[in-house]
């Protein structure tokens, strides 16, 4: 029988491919604005807290509570560079990029947790950014990579940082609390961002230009984002953070698979090149990145 967190790990991917093409949908057709779309993430960052009357809160210490914080915001920092790569790249290329994502969860615990690296570790690392370039290269008059493949490091990287602390936490503290602090550090992310003036502008601007449905489509979709959100920070509870990440190889073949089937349905609605090379680049990506996530599966 499987253990228990790789059901959530499995689940938060699943649920979070779903929120990835409803965020390409909304960005690229609907002009919602990258940081506008991180405004509404952190606005909705209390939903988790419907489920606080199940649940008693311990007390924190000072310190830990800071930390807590701190790792709140990161969560809702990650999302920027996420975002702004949405709007400049297919939705297919820009979830397997977050595939780097577990080669910095190796490093950082490398570093922080004294864990070593042998050779089979730095395969891995290859694989995964050869499958992640695959789906950013585009060709056409020559080979170029597109902008969202730097963006989308940091926010692996930002992503990995997030991950790490979160289990450290998780390690030391009760579960529930730390999740439903970490969401009140979101929260408390949106009033920091509205303080920068020009965001406060855009926010208000699409507030007036935006239906009333897709404001309802924005909120039920981050309340499934919250469902991901509390499966990935379950897993990682009770599971090994650097085989939780990995998993997340799964989201790319979700995407893509969703995306191809909307963009050849709906090509209105979702726009995916689907010529013979971007299919065999994306293919051969995604080899890359499950042959670099087996890797890492076998080294645990």
């Amino acid at each position: 029988m499987a253990v228990e967190w790789l059901y959530f790990a499995l689940l938060s991917s699943l649920l979070i491919s779903g929120v990835n093409i409803i965020d390409k949908i909304l960005i690229s057709d609907y002009r919602i604005p990258p940081l506008v779309y991180v405004l509404v993430i952190s606005a909705t960052s209390l939903m988790p807290l419907v489920i606080l009357p199940f649940f008693t809160l311990t007390a924190l210490p000072l310190g830990v509570l800071l930390f807590t914080i701190v790792v709140g915001f990161v969560r809702i920092y990650y999302t920027l560079p996420y975002f702004k790569a949405l709007s400049v790249e297919e939705v297919s290329r820009v979830i397997p990029l977050l595939q780097l994502t577990p080669v910095f969860v190796l490093i950082l615990s490398s570093l922080l947790l004294r864990e070593t690296l042998n050779p089979q570790d730095y395969v891995a690392f290859g694989l995964l950014v050869l499958g992640g370039t695959l789906f950013a290269v585009r060709i056409g008059k020559g080979i170029r990579i597109s902008f969202a493949f730097y963006l989308m490091i940091l926010s692996s990287f930002l992503l990995a940082v997030y991950s790490v602390a979160l289990k450290y936490l998780f390690s030391t503290q009760d579960f529930y609390t730390i999740f439903i602090w970490v969401q009140i550090a979101g929260f408390m992310a949106f009033f920091q961002l509205l303080s920068f003036r020009p965001l406060r502008g855009s926010l208000v601007t699409t507030y007036k230009t935006t239906s009333r449905k897709i404001g309802v489509i924005l909120v039920a979709e981050q309340a499934v984002a919250y469902v991901s959100v509390f499966a990935y920070s379950y897993a990682i509870a009770h599971g090994p953070i650097t085989l939780i990440s990995s998993v997340g190889a799964t989201q790319p073949v979700f995407v893509l698979l969703f995306a191809t089937l909307l963009s050849y349905r709906f090509p209105r609605v979702l726009r995916e090149e689907l010529t013979r090379m971007d299919l065999a680049l994306k293919g051969l990506g995604l080899v890359a990145i499950l042959s670099g996530t087996y890797l890492i599966h076998v080294l645990l």
